[in-house]
């Protein structure tokens, strides 16, 4: 698996991920090799302002033949892209993207799936997508069919995972369900162990209301969700902590002592990693049969098209994938 390159999708062709992935290659020249699925003729415009080779490319194994190169296995888009301007006829485009690099990593001719930022209204605006986003498509279209966790890390290892994902706020409590709950530690205590090789994982697990629900004064969650889910895991040989008062979670202290946090919510998970290492922290989707990674920010439309995008999450991104990807070839996940 480990001989194998990276794919990239270009993700939302309007937004920053073009220019980042012209960047990535920039930086990491011949190193981790990856190719991209995109617009071959949208890079080419991109490869010439900033002075780096491109190639195109038809079967995979080309990436080796051109290590000097940005590898790009042309998928044309119907529009020209003006950066920062959606067309909903490109971002159609982006579910074949990903359809096909998840098809080139079960048919062993990539090792690994690092995605670029995509816009989910423009996904949901262009074709069929009853989805939240990358996490629990790619889900849907893994050949294993498993579930699917939302990790965010960062280069100290700093671990955080929301269980309801991209839901409003007053829908959360309704969305916390114990079997949810208890999915995602499953998925997370595995994943740690196989592809982090941590023997005995150490979560931690924030409560959903202010104190915790200070004994069921602020509110029932735990009581009635958190803590039985706890309990049970704990019998199994789980080591787990919590419910835990957010606010009082991501010490340095804690972040010392424990492996992994998992959130009630998106925010609750995703504000503490981005204050702390907005540039360089990744998304990692764990449970999937393949290794997926990227970058931990949005399509910046606002900036699009403006060389200012920082490849630096993307960079990690592609060098996580290589080495979970390392690690996969040697231990077989049992989720």
């Amino acid at each position: 698996m480990t001989n194998l390159p990276i794919v990239l999708t270009m993700g939302e062709p309007a937004g920053v991920g073009p220019e980042l992935t012209i960047k990535a290659k920039q930086i990491l020249k011949e190193k981790h090799p990856f190719f991209v699925i995109g617009d071959f003729n949208y890079f080419a415009f991109l490869a010439q302002r900033s002075g780096i080779k491109i190639k195109k490319i038809n079967e995979v194994n080309q990436t080796f033949e051109y290590p000097e190169y940005l590898c790009v296995l042309d998928c044309k888009l119907p529009e020209r892209v003006f950066p920062g301007n959606i067309s909903l006829k490109n971002s159609a485009v982006i579910k074949q993207t990903l359809e096909k690099a998840v098809s080139l990593i079960s048919t062993k001719q990539a090792s690994a799936l690092v995605t670029n930022p995509i816009n989910k209204w423009a996904l949901k605006k262009s074709c069929h997508f009853p989805f939240e986003g990358h996490t629990d498509f790619l889900a849907s279209i893994d050949p294993e069919k498993r579930s699917s966790v939302m990790m965010l890390t960062n280069r100290d290892g700093f671990k955080v995972i929301p269980v309801t994902g991209h839901v409003p706020i007053k829908k959360i409590s309704a969305n916390l369900t114990p079997e949810l709950l208890e999915t995602t530690l499953r998925i997370l205590n595995e994943s740690l162990k196989f592809d982090y090789q941590i023997q005995i994982p150490k979560i931690l697990v924030t409560g959903v209301n202010p104190h915790a629900g200070e004994t069921a004064t602020l509110g029932f969650e735990e009581v009635d969700v958190i803590i039985p889910v706890i309990e049970k895991l704990k019998k199994e040989g789980f080591s787990l902590e919590g419910p835990v008062a957010a606010d009082t979670s991501f010490t340095q202290e804690k972040r010392a002592n424990f492996d992994a946090f998992v959130c009630m919510y998106h925010d609750q998970a995703l504000i503490p990693i981005k204050t702390i290492s907005f540039d360089e922290s990744i998304n990692i989707t764990l449970g999937l049969s393949f290794v997926r990674t990227s970058p931990d920010h949005g399509t910046a439309l606002d900036i699009a098209g403006k060389n200012l995008a920082n490849p630096k999450s993307l960079v990690f991104a592609i060098q996580e994938a290589k080495n979970l990807a390392t690690l996969r070839k040697k231990n077989v996940p049992q989720f």
